[in-house]
């Protein structure tokens, strides 16, 4: 993960997700703004857990919202023990200015949890150069 630059953060029940977004260099044949995003789950619980899914959501600046939802974190189901972590990266379009936002399905136990992965903003600005915000 870039440590160097700004990333966004969300803890909940001692797991702590880390986010950050950069414009790629990749184009869609559609026309699309696309973004590299980068997750980093950090388990700071006393439990071992278990990361078994993901679903991301990109709601445009006309309030359309596009959802794709994973199964597992390229095709396996990361346990963390105290103290581990876990990054993941992908990528994701848009064809204007838009938020990215979604979550995580994680097993704590024999509980299964929803932990919310940080809200980003993908503004698109009309030169078809990207700017995080």
């Amino acid at each position: 993960m870039y440590s160097d630059e700004q990333y966004a953060t969300n803890l909940d029940d001692d797991i702590l997700v880390s986010a950050y977004l950069k414009p790629s260099d990749d184009t869609a044949t559609d026309g699309s703004f696309c973004w590299d995003y980068f997750f980093r789950f950090e388990n700071n619980s006393n439990n071992d857990i278990v990361l078994l899914s993901k679903n991301l959501s990109v709601i445009d600046d006309k309030g359309k919202m596009t959802s794709v939802n994973y199964d597992g974190f390229r095709g396996q189901l990361p346990e963390l023990i105290p103290g581990d972590e876990f990054e993941d990266d992908g990528y994701i379009t848009s064809k204007t200015s838009a938020i990215l936002k979604g979550f995580c399905t994680i097993r704590i136990g024999n509980k299964i949890k929803k932990i919310e992965l940080p809200i980003m903003n993908l503004i698109a600005n009309d030169n078809n150069a990207r700017i995080v915000n």
